[in-house]
């Protein structure tokens, strides 16, 4: 049972940004409606929030090196239930951006330290298999989160979606009782802001840390491309009704949940960077058919659906990968290097939200070419992580057989 609980309360850390995002989606509009704000100014409370996550880790994972995972990720979801409860009392706009920010910032507590954790414990392709597992599970999240948020928004108001959250994050409090440290060396070393830069640039002078990141980055940033429009464009391209979004959201979640669930059975015989590949590959692939269709008239919303499955199954299939794969290279600060891996991730990710915000024009070509231009980065990312370079501590690290 508690091998259980455990489980659960690390699918549910990984799940911070997901269902902060995904259960307000459909409540956008009707927040935008009732403080009198644009669409842009909608979507500014999704990148705010990811600033706050990539922030947010920079503090969180070195602090976790240093003083444990475990009370660390406590106080964060301490800081993650308050700033939920702030959201829902916003009374304007702008008090709206402030608390999405530091609800973002604790919010990072979550994937920064799960990340850790199943890298303290794992290694190699298993933890990458562990990871997938996790991402998985978690998917389950954004599932049924948006159809959740839906009828929360119809039958309540936008504002109970913050309060649903706050008692998520008093739940996963009460599974972290279940927890037992896992940090390798608590209160050794120093910490401070000059660490963690040190951290910054050990990471980013490493070819296949960099790699990792270029994939995990691309693949992710396309993620919130898509949550910055998908309220909008399935109202104004699809005219769906506000009860049936999250219904459509699925079948895309559904796409990343298989592909993850997938990728935790064959990255084991395939090795890590060759899953990679075949993530990134299947994303692009994707993205094209997505680009391609949103440019015909009358865009049959089936093959969009089915673009954006096999886009997002290749997301499933690289998320892990690339992350437990950027981990791996830095074994005992594998806070900070999560930390490092996130920052950069979410940053990237919150300013192509906000490009892809102010590039909406009520069609959906704009937004599946960013989303065509991401994964198409993406792609790039794959020599890097297949270089043979030496890592500090170890000998060289050959791409057949990881």
């Amino acid at each position: 049972m508690k091998e259980r609980i455990t489980f659960a309360t690390l699918v549910a850390l990984v799940a911070y940004a997901a269902i902060a995002t995904d259960l307000y989606l459909p409540a956008i509009p009707a927040m935008v409606a009732e403080f009198g704000a644009t669409a842009s100014d909608g979507q500014l409370t999704l990148s705010t929030f990811m600033l706050g996550i990539a922030v947010g880790q920079l503090i969180f994972g070195p602090l976790s090196d240093y003083y444990g995972r475990l009370p660390v990720v406590k106080i964060g979801t301490v800081l993650f239930l308050g700033t939920s409860i702030a959201c829902a009392l916003a009374s304007s706009m702008e008090f709206m951006w402030l608390a999405r920010l530091a609800q973002g910032l604790a919010a990072a507590s979550g994937p920064v330290i799960a990340r850790a954790i199943v890298r303290d414990r794992y290694e190699g392709p298993r933890a990458a298999q562990i990871m997938a597992i996790l991402s998985g599970a978690m998917a389950v999240v954004p599932l049924m989160a948006p159809t959740l948020g839906a009828w929360l928004l119809i039958l309540v108001s936008w504002r109970a979606t913050y309060i649903a959250l706050a008692i998520f994050a008093g739940v996963v409090l009460l599974g972290l009782r279940s927890f037992e440290e896992s940090a390798p060396h608590i209160r050794k070393g120093a910490i401070g802001i000059v660490p963690v830069l040190k951290h910054f640039s050990t990471c980013l002078k490493n070819r296949r840390f960099v790699g990792y990141q270029i994939c995990g980055t691309a693949a992710f940033s396309a993620i919130v491309a898509y949550l910055s429009t998908v309220s909008f464009f399935m109202q104004d391209v699809f005219a769906l009704p506000i009860k049936y979004f999250g219904y459509a959201f699925a079948v895309t979640v559904a796409g990343f949940m298989v592909g993850a669930l997938l990728c935790s059975r064959i990255v084991i015989h395939l090795g890590i960077n060759r899953t990679l590949a075949l993530g990134t590959t299947l994303s692009l692939l994707g993205a094209l058919g997505q680009s391609l269709g949103a440019s015909l008239n009358d865009t049959p919303i089936a093959l969009l659906a089915g673009c954006s499955f096999v886009m997002f199954l290749g997301v499933g299939f690289t998320s892990a990968n690339a992350t437990m794969g950027a981990l791996s290279l830095f074994p005992d600060h594998a806070g900070s290097a999560s930390a490092v891996f996130g920052f950069t991730q979410s940053s990237v990710a919150a300013l192509v939200g906000v490009y892809a915000g102010h590039l909406y024009d009520g069609s959906l070509v704009s937004v599946t070419s960013v989303m065509l231009v991401c994964a198409g980065v993406g792609m790039l990312g794959l020599p890097l992580a297949r270089a043979q370079i030496p890592v500090r501590g170890s000998s060289w690290i050959r791409l057949r057989g990881r």
